[in-house]
């Protein structure tokens, strides 16, 4: 009898210690909202900036740290006060997710003083340093923490209710005509989305550079500001470049050698070209337009040219959730957010809007991002 209650015991003491460990992954997606407000905070008091300018390539204390911020803020209208102990608690909850090293002095006790604990720069804080980083993802840090896109999300559940565009539910209009209505936070998306294709497209350049060989003219349809044609025509000199957007976009562009810039609707005509390139564009709209935009893109190109495509491809397995599955089912959401019906796709789907606007064959290059590189062709 009492090895049988002993048994009973130890699958209650499972049973609880499961309950526990799913409150604790529960509490931890509940919190999460802090880690980008955090990474926020530290953006704009320009600690990476900080730590790897007056670091000379090593940590710096939390005093060091904020004698720099109180500096940086001395000539402004504002308090240049630094609050050392809210300034470590932000350092040491992103240290814990590896955003920024943490380093005490071996003599230090346990309760030392807080102003001596250094923090240095790691992988992934390096990526948030803007000074001289046209890589930097700190603008779409700031663009996707910016509270224009955190009120939308308020409405999401209603887009099940409802079927509504959540962007829409909130603002009365679509993200692109509330960008056109308000230059500050177009200004922010577009940096937002220089910075980003900064990075892919540098790969993208190298990667099909056998491809872009063979490409004289090449039209960026959406392009934005032109960072993403720039860094084509920067690698492969003898492309002209066509960056293609809305009028609103093309007035903020800056002069690019080798790139024209020209405003437009790329649902009633895209220019003509070798080829055509899409980044992020496909993702932002649903199946009837995708296909719309994709025959106007056929219809831009000649017989043997290639439509480009830069997006996300889901990948299929359940079974194994990978960081990259994960990650882009999270931009699946955002995109219910932010767009009139965008979303990411698997390589079926896409199979289906590529087929139905007429194109005969594709291949997928794989980045070393969440982005994949897609090259259309007309024939087999």
């Amino acid at each position: 009898m009492d090895s049988i209650d002993h048994a009973a015991g130890q699958q209650t003491n499972s049973s609880c210690e499961s309950s526990a460990t799913h409150r604790l992954q529960l509490d931890e997606l509940i919190f999460s909202s802090v880690k980008p407000m955090a990474l926020k905070a530290a953006v704009l008091l320009n600690i990476p900036e900080i730590i790897a300018s007056r670091g000379n390539g090593g940590p710096l204390s939390v005093e060091q740290i904020a004698s720099h911020i109180a500096s940086a803020n001395s000539s402004s209208s504002s308090n240049s006060h630094v609050d050392m102990v809210y300034l470590y608690r932000i350092l040491r909850l992103l240290a814990s997710y590896g955003v920024f090293t943490e380093q005490e002095e071996a003599d230090q006790a346990d309760d030392a003083d807080i102003k001596k604990i250094k923090y240095g720069l790691t992988g992934i804080s390096k990526l948030l340093v803007q000074a001289g980083n046209q890589q930097s993802c700190g603008p779409v840090l700031l663009l996707i923490a910016d509270k224009v896109y955190l009120e939308a999300y308020q409405h999401l559940h209603e887009s099940v209710l409802e079927g509504c565009y959540t962007f829409n539910k909130a603002y009365g209009m679509s993200l692109w005509e509330y960008l056109r209505q308000n230059p500050q936070v177009n200004r922010l998306f577009n940096e937002a989305m220089a910075t980003n294709s900064n990075a892919v497209m540098a790969s993208v350049a190298k990667m099909y550079e056998d491809g872009f060989k063979s490409i004289n003219t090449l039209v960026d349809v959406g392009g934005g500001t032109g960072s993403a044609l720039s860094m084509i025509v920067k690698e492969h000199s003898h492309i002209r470049g066509i960056n293609f957007d809305l009028p609103h976009v093309i007035a903020t562009a800056p002069p690019i050698t080798g790139v024209k810039h020209m405003e437009g609707n790329m649902f009633e005509q895209i220019p003509f070209a070798d080829a055509v390139m899409m980044k992020g564009i496909i993702h932002d709209w649903e199946d009837e337009e995708c296909v719309k935009l994709l025959r106007r893109s056929y219809e831009a190109t000649p017989a043997n040219g290639k439509v480009l495509i830069v997006d996300a491809v889901v990948e299929g397995e359940k079974e194994t959730e990978s960081l990259s599955r994960q990650l882009a089912l999270l931009l699946d959401v955002a995109m219910m957010v932010y767009t009139t019906g965008g979303k990411e796709r698997r390589e079926e789907e896409f199979k289906g809007l590529f087929q139905r606007a007429g194109f005969k064959s594709y291949t997928i290059i794989k980045l070393p991002f969440l982005q994949a590189l897609i090259v259309l062709s007309k024939s087999e």
